[in-house]
């Protein structure tokens, strides 16, 4: 469990209409303040007055990144339509990803399957950023008898860092936005929205000065300590320099990226593979993670904050069941691994041995189905994870690996199924094994990358199924993509039979995100969302230096992590072609490598806006979406009921109005 798990946070507010997140904070608290104290009734200023009040304000600030990280909605919107990954067959978030309905209306339950959550995380990030200014507030305001000078710095290093934050995901997501500096507890039917640069200075002022007061908050205990600000630093001066071309955002981004590099204390595993395993995933621990974002075991610990809008009727809104999952909002978790994951478990003439361990019921199979011993199957199958068939890795994004050099692909996905060894043993001593398959020992499913040999071909028949890159003229061997360059799986048209070897069902999967912990395949897991880790401060500093015109420091920082990353006894250093890239500063070679090693943790659209190479590279390598997306994509829409709320509408740009987003 995460060392801040048994503290995970609860939060209560008294409901008045959003607008921009107006709202009054009577009890915002956590699980065990709330249970020890009764403070019904009370206002603000008396329970904030306390330390235990002041605790649990700063610990709700950071219940809301449990609305977007590990989160099916926010996936669509920070993952979805890109070059890495397609869609699957039941992405709920279709017109979003392939950019051919976006549009700023909320979603009702009948479109439940088109619901891009927009109006929800616009009041959510709203509503934290109010959390965060209330807490700035009474941290500032508390005598000395009820917080210390440290414990006052490191609360409000905490509190700038996170609204920092969440400026970060509302600026990239809808551009121009507005700067709330100070708590609101007032209704307004007025708005407006500051400028990108201003914003961005905002957010530095905020990460600067709580850069100061987490000086002597450098080890890791969940919460925000000085790394994770600096870290947070180089993300935001590194997207500065891509979004104005500043040549100093570049310089910094850097020098700050170096200093966490070399002060942090975090280090990368020799085996790539320990970063994910379920012994390190809990970001307290994890060697290469400089901060994570705590999902407890206890998963009624992980709960959502309550909404604060309300329906027409009064009644108060809930999350969509993309942010949530659970609709009572009881327990909460990460939903990450169910995300990339193909129908292993439902494929044709398999379905008996590689039964999904949905339930404690289903860990014994009866095998064969009529007559036969009961096999235990124990956890054999629980990191596979259900197939929920959302995304599928694009061919551009399995061709980036050297098989040969690098460990990354091997340890980031999962291209074969094991027979649960209870099976494999009976098949080895007589039990019959499924028909067609009669040497099937310990393989069941082989996913191959590319097309297989004849050599290859022959060795999977009568032994595994086996899926090629595309069509190979075999009617054993089924065909993942329609096209070599892997920018169209071959399409499912239904949920049963042979749509089920369809590879938008059946696919490669990323198990980065495999939930180890528990007896059986979960809705909701309990692993940490690593929110940033060393490597992208590589990946930072090699792109600032680049872009600065340092490419030597460029090389060598790439090849750092490239040789971090490479197999034992290989050289895994740029290409020829790569380092000229570098040197032409091409930034499609750190685009790539961002690829290899960030793939599935929430960057890569916001990676491709900021570079300007979204609508190339989706036209490139994303067959679905490539004929829908549009230059004012580069946005999203801002959620119709924040349109129709504000008084001071304007039809563009407007420093005294609030617009939507052109195209929408």
């Amino acid at each position: 469990m995460s060392l801040t798990a048994k503290k995970n946070m609860k939060t209560k507010f008294k409901y008045i209409y959003i607008l921009f997140a107006t709202l009054t904070l009577i009890s915002v608290s956590c699980k065990d303040f709330l249970e020890e104290e009764n403070r019904t009734g009370s206002t603000e200023d008396v329970v904030y007055s306390t330390k235990s009040g002041l605790d649990g304000l700063v610990a709700s600030s950071y219940t809301y990144l449990r609305a977007w990280y590990g989160k099916e909605a926010a996936f669509g919107l920070s993952e979805g339509g890109t070059d890495t990954w397609l869609t699957g067959y039941d992405n709920r978030q279709k017109v979003l990803i392939d950019y051919s309905g976006i549009t700023p209306e909320v979603a009702t339950s009948s479109k439940e399957t088109m619901n891009a959550c927009f109006d929800e995380y616009w009041e959510l990030f709203y509503t934290a950023i109010n959390v965060c200014n209330t807490g700035i507030k009474y941290v500032a305001l508390a005598p000395s008898n009820v917080l210390s000078a440290s414990d006052r710095d490191a609360y409000l290093g905490e509190l700038k860092t996170l609204r920092a934050f969440y400026y970060w995901h509302l600026v990239e997501t809808w551009g121009p936005v507005q700067i709330n500096r100070e708590p609101i507890s007032n209704a307004s039917s007025e708005a407006r929205r500051d400028s990108e640069e201003d914003v961005y200075a905002f957010m530095l002022e905020d990460v600067d000065d709580a850069i100061v007061k987490l000086a002597s908050k450098t080890g890791k205990t969940g919460r925000i300590n000085l790394w994770a600000a600096k870290a947070l630093k180089a993300r935001i001066l590194l997207y500065k320099g891509s979004k104005f071309n500043d040549n100093q955002a570049y310089i910094d981004a850097a020098a700050t990226a170096e200093e966490v590099i070399s002060g942090s204390g975090c280090s990368f595993y020799p085996n790539y593979s320990d970063c994910w395993s379920g012994t390190n995933e809990n970001g307290v621990v994890n060697k290469e993670v400089i901060w994570a974002l705590d999902y407890s075991e206890v998963l009624e610990y992980n709960i959502l904050p309550s909404r604060l809008k309300t329906d027409a009727t009064g009644k108060k809104m809930t999350w969509s069941g993309m942010i949530a999952r659970n609709a009572a909002n009881t327990i909460g978790g990460n939903a990450a691994h169910l995300m990339f994951v193909g129908v292993w478990n439902m494929v044709p003439g398999l379905t008996g041995i590689l039964i999904r361990t949905d339930t404690e019921a289903k860990k014994a199979l009866k095998y064969p189905a009529v007559g036969g011993k009961t096999y235990d199957l124990g956890v054999s199958y629980q990191p596979y994870s259900k197939g929920f068939t959302r995304y599928v890795p694009s061919g551009y994004l399995l061709d980036l690996f050297n098989d040969a050099t690098d460990q990354r692909y091997q340890a980031s996905f999962r291209d074969t199924y094991f027979v649960a060894p209870s099976l494999g043993t009976a098949f080895a001593t007589g039990i019959a094994p499924p028909t067609g398959y009669a040497n099937m020992r310990d393989t069941a499913i082989y996913l191959s990358k590319n097309n297989p040999t004849a050599d290859q071909i022959t060795r999977a028949a009568g032994r595994y199924m086996l899926f090629s890159r595309t069509d190979v003229g075999n009617a054993k061997v089924y065909p993942l993509y329609q096209d070599a360059a892997g920018t169209l799986p071959t399409i499912a048209t239904g949920t049963t039979g042979n749509d089920n070897l369809k590879g938008n069902r059946m696919f490669i999967q990323l198990k980065k995100f495999d939930d180890y912990t528990g007896s059986v395949i979960r809705d909701l897991g309990s692993r940490d969302a690593f929110v940033f880790r060393l490597s992208e401060m590589y990946l930072i500093a090699a792109e600032a230096y680049m872009k600065s015109g340092s490419t030597g420091n460029a090389t060598q920082k790439l090849n750092d992590l490239r040789n971090a990353r490479a197999k034992s006894g290989q050289t895994n250093t740029l290409t020829s072609i790569e380092e000229g890239m570098v040197n032409s500063q091409d930034i499609n070679v750190i685009l790539d490598e961002r690829a290899r090693e960030l793939c599935g943790e929430q960057q890569r659209w916001f990676d491709l806006k900021r570079t300007g190479k979204l609508i190339d590279r989706v036209a490139l390598y994303n067959g679905t979406a490539k004929s829908n997306i549009q230059s004012y994509h580069m946005l999203r829409p801002i959620p119709q009921p924040q349109m129709d709320a504000v008084t001071n509408r304007t039809g563009g740009p407007d420093p005294n109005g609030f617009w939507q987003n052109t195209g929408y």
